[in-house]
């Protein structure tokens, strides 16, 4: 059986890079480099270049969702489309040469209620025949806050594991549905118990009345500082160091965790194999260009340099 994974925003990915960012003058753009982007597809990507078989879902609409087309078919991504009336979002990185990434996100197109209705309704339809199930990234501007939640309790009450990477009221509803594994960062753990986490011990005391809350993992990526995975119900807490790696880009890097961490799902029961694969995809994700992908080989040896310890 093959997992799914669930996009429902998903976006073009546009990086313009220049020498600098000046306030108030003309910016000149180097180079532009357009690819398939979103949490979902970002997800999809790392899943197949870690031979995890997997299908893709996406509403795709307009030149741009025609753009998507033509971009997840030259990847070779397996995809089921949903048919939406307006076109997809364009999200813009920009990248000086030196200080930091800077990153702008389209809050359109917005579907109708019963567009969004129908595009629920197919994605729960699939999740119920999937395992496991990836639900990721920003809800489709004007779905109801309950869908995460609906399409999570189809594949919930199949028996499918779920992934759940999302934030905000969709994150909240969808925890009811008791997910297989929750992945927030720091900033999404502490918008969900409502208060800013200072210092580590905050961290973990959050992550542990997550993992209470649903039952199952939370993976918490907390970027140079690492990751922790804490599940109550089977007494595990553990941390992992980042080693040393040479970051370009961090964008998609939380996505390609997940993505170590679903694979590590598939190949080992073991707790500390799912932080170790997360880490080290997530890892080899901030060494390469956007929408590109490393060799094999270093991404196998972050894996082995990848320091995993009892909290």
């Amino acid at each position: 059986m093959a997992a799914l994974v669930i996009s429902l925003n998903p976006a073009i990915d546009c990086e313009w890079r220049l020498k600098t960012v000046v306030a108030e003058e003309k910016n000149e753009i180097a180079s532009e480099f357009r690819w398939p982007g979103g949490k979902g597809i970002n997800v999809a990507r790392w899943l197949g270049w870690l031979k995890v078989s997997n299908r893709l879902f996406v509403p795709l609409g307009g030149a741009t969702g025609r753009e998507l087309v033509t971009g997840l078919r030259a990847e070779t991504i397996r995809f089921v489309r949903f048919p939406l009336s307006k076109p997809n979002r364009v999200n813009v990185v920009v990248t000086p040469d030196s200080g930091p990434q800077y990153r702008f996100n389209q809050a359109w197109a917005r579907l109708t209620l019963p567009e969004a209705r129908r595009l629920v309704g197919a994605a729960a339809k699939l999740a119920a025949t999937a395992d496991p199930v990836a639900i990721c990234g920003t809800l489709a501007f004007g779905a109801p806050v309950d869908s995460y939640a609906r399409i999570a309790r189809a594949a919930r009450l199949r028996g499918r594991r779920v992934f759940l990477d999302c934030d905000r009221e969709p994150f909240v509803r969808a925890l009811a549905e008791r997910p297989f594994l929750v992945k927030p960062n720091e900033f999404e753990l502490g918008q969900w118990v409502g208060r800013e986490l200072r210092d580590e011990a905050s961290v973990r005391s959050a992550g542990r009345a997550l993992s209470a809350e649903t039952g199952g993992y939370v993976l918490v990526s907390r970027a140079a500082a690492g990751a922790l995975l804490i599940n109550v119900n089977l007494a595990v807490e553990l941390t992992a160091s980042v080693p040393g790696v040479v970051v370009r880009n961090t964008v998609g890097a939380g996505d390609a965790m997940l993505a170590g961490a679903v694979a590590a799902s598939l190949a080992s029961e073991a707790p500390e194999a799912l932080l170790r694969w997360a880490v080290a995809t997530g890892c080899a994700a901030t060494e390469v260009a956007p929408g590109k992908l490393p060799t094999v080989s270093r991404w196998r040896a972050l894996v082995k340099a990848v320091p995993i310890a009892p909290l």
